[in-house]
């Protein structure tokens, strides 16, 4: 990977960090004449980053900028070419791309120790896709539906900084412990597991393999308590212990610490792990912590347009996910070339104002001071007592005509 020379643009400085133009690969590209598997991807990124919603408009976005046709070198392309060509893209290629970019996102953040007193934690979790009836057969998981799924390895390097170093795709019917497989390696940071990964044959091959993790458990799972450790009085923790696990694969017994504790007076949560080290109070605040993965999924989904699938055939599919990842990783470097404090949201919203313009213009954009210095009205409370009952309505006819 490399940069353009002297970029004006936004959208040179962003896309010129893949290395793409030109790229010809050898098995796909053997009898193309017009559209490569180059040009594709960056078109493909493009749209992605402009939050584009269709083939069509990536056709027209072509055709109506000068400035876009000569850097992907195609003046125009129809959006049924891109349809089938989205069909032959290498997948091996858009998996090294995208873990290029999320290995140098990765590298921007490797001095950030993780959250204070926790450490850096690796969040694991997966989000699912749907497909429609028809076209996402190939994907069937129950009579109602079809889908794939997102597995993901979230780093969370400090409260304010989270990104994604390990992916994994799947259809639905791969269970979440099978995609875990390939997301937890041998590392420093603590594993962070909901529900969905209990598995104490994995619990026991982790524990051996000195992995730590957090996971939590069902309620009525089956721990034998070997002993009780003090709960500090006044805390939300309710239970400090250490507890014996049979693998039901090997029939042997490991131990793990179990705590459970209550969130916000409502939800009791209980969670075995292998940290011995840390307190029951921070043990359940780095499981509070795999809430940062929902907010990643929601934040791709929402921004990316991740759901919005241009294509429905399985290569495609694949193709459009790491192209999605890829993409998020981009804002997230263009982020750091900006040197701004912006967030990475607020980065690709501008992005998609000054996507053709300047990039001096787009970096003063971030951070321009702002011209309000105050905070706004804000909304006072009504006086008076609570209503006791609820407020009655009555139907309104309204009726509007034309003379």
């Amino acid at each position: 990977m490399g940069n353009i020379l002297s970029p004006n643009t936004v959208f040179e400085k962003c896309l010129g960090l893949l290395d793409l133009q030109n790229f010809r690969c050898p098995y796909s590209d053997t009898y193309a004449k017009k559209l490569l598997t180059g040009t594709t991807i960056l078109l493909l990124i493009d749209a992605q980053l402009r939050g584009l919603e269709s083939l069509p408009d990536v056709e027209i976005g072509l055709r109506a900028n000068d400035q876009l046709q000569t850097f992907v070198g195609l003046d125009s392309i129809h959006a049924s070419s891109l349809y089938r060509k989205m069909e032959q893209l290498p997948l091996d290629t858009l998996q090294r791309l995208c873990f290029q970019v999320l290995g140098q996102v990765h590298h921007l953040h490797r001095d950030k120790k993780g959250i204070p007193n926790l450490g850096r934690l690796n969040v694991i979790d997966s989000s699912e896709i749907s497909l429609p009836k028809k076209a996402g057969e190939w994907a069937y998981c129950s009579r109602d539906k079809n889908g794939v799924k997102l597995h993901l390895r979230l780093v969370v390097a400090d409260r304010d900084t989270t990104f994604p170093n390990g992916a994994a795709l799947s259809t639905s019917a791969v269970s979440d412990q099978e995609g875990a497989l390939h997301l937890v390696v041998e590392d420093d940071a603590i594993y962070v597991f909901d529900r969905g990964y209990l598995n104490y044959h994995l619990y026991n091959q982790w524990s051996k393999q000195n992995i730590s993790f957090v996971a939590r458990v069902k309620a009525n799972s089956k721990l034998r308590i070997v002993q009780e450790l003090p709960v500090p009085e006044g805390s939300n923790v309710l239970k400090d212990a250490i507890v014996e696990i049979t693998d039901p694969k090997t029939v042997e017994t490991f131990q793990l610490r179990l705590v459970e504790y209550t969130y916000e007076k409502q939800h009791t949560y209980r969670v075995v792990t292998t940290l011995r080290e840390h307190t029951a109070q921070e043990i359940a605040e780095i499981y509070k912590s795999r809430w940062f993965i929902e907010l990643f999924f929601k934040w791709i989904k929402s921004h990316l347009k991740i759901k919005q699938l241009f294509n429905h055939k399985p290569e495609a599919v694949w193709s459009q996910i790491y192209i999605a990842l890829t993409a998020y990783g981009l804002s997230e470097l263009v982020q750091q070339e900006a040197q701004t404090k912006q967030s990475t949201w607020t980065v690709l919203r501008t992005m998609r104002h000054y996507w053709f313009l300047k990039w001096e213009a787009f970096v003063q954009e971030l951070n321009r001071e702002p011209t309000r210095s105050s905070k706004g009205r804000k909304k006072k409370g009504k006086p008076g007592r609570p209503r006791k009952y609820p407020k009655k309505l009555t139907a309104q006819q309204i009726l509007i005509t034309s003379n």
